[in-house]
Order: structure tokens, then sequence, then C-alpha cells
């Protein structure tokens, strides 16, 4: 059973993206729980846990696009840090899942550490032919960002219009929520460590 909050979250949520595709949600987790979580991507680091991103069904390494590390979360060897996201992401799920109708059945994540000047440059969260991600999830870690730090998601609010865009700063506690298939994103080069944990409702894939 959810707490109270997260319900009422869920149903914000859930608002948001029938109206207008996306939402954005401020201190989604406890200001404890994002540390937590924080930190357990900064000791991933440390530890050399955390490797080079790619991109495409190829998983090709590119710096000139895409500069972020990475390490997916495994439910079945959750911290308690990751109990916690986990726990409030399938919650969203459910209540995402009861409006929409959308088959969504499995949350993959990962945590993702932008060194400073790193990027991402604009693209869709759905491989060509590859429609199993529906709804993408950005929770970010960042404690006391400041804008001038730069590092924003730009959202693309219209594919065919570049200049029809939002820009939400990466802080703490920030939760960002959108149709993967229906909005172009980049990650505008910070000044400093940028983290976050960055996952995607699935459908199950269509067998041949």
């Amino acid at each position: 059973m959810s707490s109270p909050v997260l319900q009422k979250t869920s149903s914000l949520i859930v608002d948001s993206i029938a109206k207008q595709g996306y939402a954005v949600i401020e201190q989604f987790l406890s200001r404890e729980a994002i540390q937590a979580l924080a930190k357990q991507a900064k000791d991933l680091q440390s530890t050399g846990e955390m490797h080079q991103a790619t991109t495409g069904i190829a998983k090709i390494e590119t710096l000139s696009i895409r500069g972020d590390f990475i390490r997916w979360i495994e439910a079945t060897q959750a911290s308690d840090a990751e109990q916690v996201y986990l726990a409030a992401m399938s919650d969203l799920q459910l209540a995402i899942n009861q409006a929409f109708f959308l088959g969504l059945f499995e949350l993959e994540s990962h945590f993702a550490i932008y060194p400073a000047g790193a990027g991402y440059q604009k693209h869709l969260d759905q491989f060509i032919g590859k429609e199993e991600r529906k709804v993408s999830c950005i929770l970010y870690l960042n404690d006391h960002w400041k804008s001038e730090s730069g590092g924003q998601l730009r959202m693309y609010l219209d594919k065919k219009d570049e200049s029809n865009f939002i820009d939400i700063n990466p802080q703490g506690g920030t939760l960002v929520v959108f149709l993967s298939s229906d909005f172009l994103h980049e990650v505008l080069p910070a000044k400093s460590e940028r983290i976050s944990v960055t996952g995607w409702f699935r459908t199950r894939g269509t067998s041949v």
C-alpha cells in the first residue's frame, strides 16, 4: 500500500501526462532518500562499477553524442536506497496503467553520472522499430543545483519546431516523466558533475 503522499503525487503525474504528455514533480522522494541514492551512485563510481554509456541498438560508445557513465539497477539485488526508489516507481507504474491502459509491466533503470562538460545530444528514447519503452522517468540526485551550472534537460514540445522547448533544472528530488515516443530531448553540458536515475516503463516485446 503506497503512502497518501505518493498516491497524491502519482495522481498529479497522471493528470499532467493526460493534459500535456509530460510531468515535472519536485520532491518526489524525501531528501534523505535522494541523498542515499546519490551516495550510492558516487560509491559505484569510486569503485569503478560505472561504465561509459552507449547509444542505439548497436551499443556504440560515442562521447560526442553522450558522455555519461551508467550502472543498471537490478531489482533482485537492490540496496535499501534502490528499494525505496523502486517501490515509489512501482506505485507510479500502477497509477499510469490504471489511467492509460498502457500495459506497462516492468521498469528498467540505471544510475547516470555526467562529468563536468558532458551532455547528451537530442534524441528520442525509442529506437526505430522498438516501441517497448513507453514512459521515460528521470529522477535527479544533485544537491543544491544552481541554474548557472547548466546541465538542464531540454525537452522539445514540438518535433517540428526546435524553438518550442522547456529547460528543466536537474535539482535533487525532481522527477520528470514523459511519453517516450513523443518528446525529443537532450542534456545540456554542465559545469559540475550531474547525477540522476534514468528509467523507462516498458511493455512486453512482441515475439516474431
